[in-house]
């Protein structure tokens, strides 16, 4: 399949790597001077101490002068969506899938509808990534494949979850021919509501630590208060409640249902210890601190205004006083 990547950030290196690898003919739009390191040096990942064989996408700098492409892959951060979109509304592709945290609002208002309205509904997915890592030095991608979530696709409206010529069933072949592990989501925008309060926290954690994120994971009185503003968060969000301004906020559910039993099910004391044991490993070294750290000052504050947005007029003192820490 013919495939173009909209980003050269970790995500887009590591799909466009994967698939190109997989056999795929993988277009990466990128500009300035990650273009020029990516045309002269490939990109090499590395995953769990194994080095890839570097590869060499062809690299283009205007969306407008790649190829038509079966599927379309937008991997940019959330504070470049707005900058980007009349681009993204002109992708030429039968399938355009964000891998972006574009939560706020219904799936018919926030920056989830309006990427959707600019790209078409009849072509659009929302997904998530199942992979983390970071940029090394000298430019190779060191990632993990996050165990506990894969890649995530929400189902086309109004399509069946086994339509083969369904968008999502469409991205979820293609992914898979990369060995990626895929899951599908029924409701696609309450999956990303609950990431958006999720990673807000966590990563407000990690920067207010300024990124020591093995320092937190030792902190238990930190860690504890970090699951009970997770948990502030996911009850707000899953009770409904209407805006000074009349807009009305259905009450979302908190999925995927893992995250929903860590945090709302289960003991303090235990979740407690399983996120300081996760932050000390992988997930936090490699999977969060990184992009914490890069994030800081440019797609964190867009995803805390995010979870402002979405939880007006609700309080969420826990939460509000972590954001405050974290921009120091």
């Amino acid at each position: 399949m013919r495939v173009l990547v909209f980003g050269a950030g970790v995500i887009g290196r590591v799909f466009a790597a994967r698939l190109l690898s997989a056999g795929h003919d993988v277009q990466v739009v990128s500009r300035g001077e990650t273009a020029e390191l990516l045309r002269a040096h490939g990109i090499t990942l590395v995953r769990d101490g194994v080095r890839a064989e570097t590869v060499f996408p062809m690299v283009v700098t205007d969306a407008a002068d790649a190829d038509t492409a079966d599927v379309a892959l937008i991997a940019i951060r959330r504070d470049q969506v707005d900058a980007a979109l009349p681009q993204l509304a002109g992708l030429r592709a039968g399938v355009v899938a964000s891998l972006i945290n574009v939560a706020s609002g219904s799936s018919e208002s926030g920056e989830l509808g309006v990427l959707e309205a600019a790209i078409g509904s009849a072509r659009f997915v929302p997904a998530f990534p199942g992979v983390a890592g970071k940029v090394e030095d000298d430019g190779v991608v060191r990632y993990l494949q996050v165990a506990q979530q894969p890649t995530t696709i929400g189902v086309a409206s109004g399509r069946a979850v086994q339509d083969a010529t369904a968008p999502h069933s469409q991205l979820r072949a293609l992914l898979r021919t990369a060995n990626l592990p895929v899951a599908l989501a029924a409701d696609m925008r309450a999956w990303l509501q609950t990431h958006l309060i999720f990673i807000s926290a966590f990563e407000s954690a990690i920067a207010a630590v300024d990124g020591d994120v093995a320092a937190l994971a030792a902190d238990s009185t930190a860690v504890r208060e970090l699951v009970l503003t997770v948990r502030e968060g996911f009850l707000a969000l899953r009770e409904p409640a209407r805006a000074r301004s009349g807009a009305y906020r259905p009450g979302a559910t908190i999925t995927p249902r893992a995250l929903s039993v860590i945090f709302l099910r289960m003991p303090v004391w235990f979740s407690t210890r399983y996120w300081q044991r996760q932050l000390a490993g992988d997930l936090g070294r490699l999977g969060l601190a990184p992009h914490a750290i890069a994030a800081r000052f440019t797609e964190l504050p867009a995803l805390q205004r995010d979870v402002r947005d979405l939880m007006a007029p609700t309080p969420v003192p826990r939460l509000e006083r972590l954001f405050a820490t974290a921009a120091g």
